[in-house]
């Protein structure tokens, strides 16, 4: 039975990223959700074939530990409003497919770090690793606990100079609660006995999650992109290159919130945690959405006729436009060069690094009607121009009053730079024998 379930989920993963490649609906938005719950099958399957308990077996506890898992990430995304180090472009425009299919991605944070750590424990890594023992006192606890608190305070008094050091003050708050309530679980119980071994593993796996995690979403078409100070030029996927060095000490933390949350897992627990969900989702729209799927009928600067014939001919997403020649969208679509060009330009900013309908129009609306004029535009302006035209909310691919940041335009422009390089100058459009086109309702 363990092979088979192997083998479907080796199915499912390499199904995924097929259907992916062909830009099959609705994978390019799900991927991440569609990748990485046949990998967690994967190592849990692989652990019980080298002798462990399988960590995925038991319904109730999985559920539970999903739930928790997702819970531990939303107090960092809580934490982002003030870091605001990353954003989400591309979720699904319906705000019940988009809070549901954060929830569900959130919930492979718990597993992803736990898995490896087991695996690299069934392969007998780091067992031996331990270092001198000595006496934890009560003093200690509680010195850890205020420095926690006080590196966490620190950071959302000065997020743009302290932001890295989130990944360390919330597992010195938590390691504290975890030694009294379940020392068993505690990594500072193992600190104390000298034995570092799990904690090696630990930090390994939070690594291997990390890369896994950032492999995963660059890939998707929903995902979230980084913008942290300083470190916005060099990256590897999503994530600044030296940004994998906080996965180690997230993985620390993950281990510690959720030993000290699941056994306390009540009917009120229950209740206040989805409460506190919901107040982190409402958040995340206001916040950290910038873009929502951009759909054909609410391509800027396109009339309405112009679409019809789009949808006519064939053309069913803005991606599918934005990936056209105009030569293309002329011909099958009976437009005129001057028409499909305009159609091909919005559709190439709209799906530009995320930047949406929304953000797109005020751009359009403000002159710069395609990605070779971004490219050419100066970001400080850019993000006035843009915060000054009121981008609405999510429902037709904007992310509410908070965006975009100026860190996120200085991406839109970057990303413009680089495409316009790779993209030969169009040809002379072409006097139109069409009549004019009526101006959209």
């Amino acid at each position: 039975m363990t092979r088979v379930r192997l083998a479907t989920a080796a199915v499912v993963l390499i199904a995924a990223v097929l259907l992916l490649g062909y830009e099959i609906p609705p994978v390019p938005t799900w991927f991440y959700v569609l990748a990485w719950y046949p990998t967690l099958v994967i190592l849990d399957e692989v652990v019980v074939m080298l002798g462990g308990a399988s960590l995925l077996a038991r319904p109730r506890e999985l559920v539970v530990m999903l739930w928790w898992s997702a819970v531990i990430w939303y107090l960092f995304e809580a934490i982002n409003f003030r870091l605001r180090d990353w954003y989400y472009v591309f979720l699904p425009a319906s705000r019940l497919e988009r809070w549901i299919g954060i929830t569900v991605s959130l919930a492979t944070v718990v597993p992803a770090v736990l898995l490896p750590e087991r695996l690299l424990d069934r392969l007998g890594v780091w067992h031996d690793v331990r270092l001198r023992s000595f006496t934890l006192e009560p003093r200690h606890l509680e010195i850890a606990g205020w420095v926690g608190w006080g590196l966490l305070a620190a950071v959302l008094v000065f997020p743009r100079y302290l932001y890295p050091l989130t990944w360390g003050a919330v597992w010195l708050i938590a390691e504290p609660l975890l030694y009294r309530r379940h020392p068993e679980h505690s990594l500072f119980a193992d600190i104390a006995r000298g034995s570092w071994g799990r904690i090696a593993r630990l930090m390994a796996a939070g690594l291997f999650a990390g890369v896994v995690w950032e492999s995963f979403n660059a890939m998707a078409r929903g995902r979230w992109i980084y913008t942290a100070p300083y470190l916005e030029r060099l990256k590897v996927f999503e994530m600044p290159l030296i940004g994998f060095l906080g996965f180690p000490f997230f993985a620390l933390e993950v281990w510690s919130l959720y030993h000290l949350l699941a056994p306390h897992t009540t009917r009120r627990t229950l209740v206040g945690s989805a409460a506190f969900v919901l107040l982190v989702l409402i958040g995340i729209d206001h916040w950290t959405v910038s873009s929502t799927t951009p759909a054909l009928r609410d391509l800027p600067g396109v009339t309405n006729g112009v679409i019809s014939r789009l949808r006519g001919a064939g053309w069913e997403t803005v991606f599918r436009v934005a990936q056209s020649s105009v030569a293309e969208l002329a011909y099958r679509a009976n437009l005129s060069p001057r028409d499909a060009r305009a159609a091909r330009n919005a559709a190439r900013l709209v799906t530009l690094r995320g930047i949406g309908t929304a953000h797109a129009a005020i751009l359009i609306g403000g002159g710069v009607e395609s990605v070779e004029a971004l490219a050419g535009s100066d970001p400080d302006s850019v993000w006035k121009m843009v915060r000054g035209g009121g981008a609405g909310g999510g429902g037709g691919g904007g992310g509410g009053g908070a965006r975009p940041t100026p860190a996120e335009v200085r991406v839109w422009v970057r990303a413009a730079q680089r495409q316009a390089r790779s993209t030969p100058p169009p040809a002379p459009a072409q006097p139109s024998t069409h009549p004019p086109a009526r101006p959209r309702s």
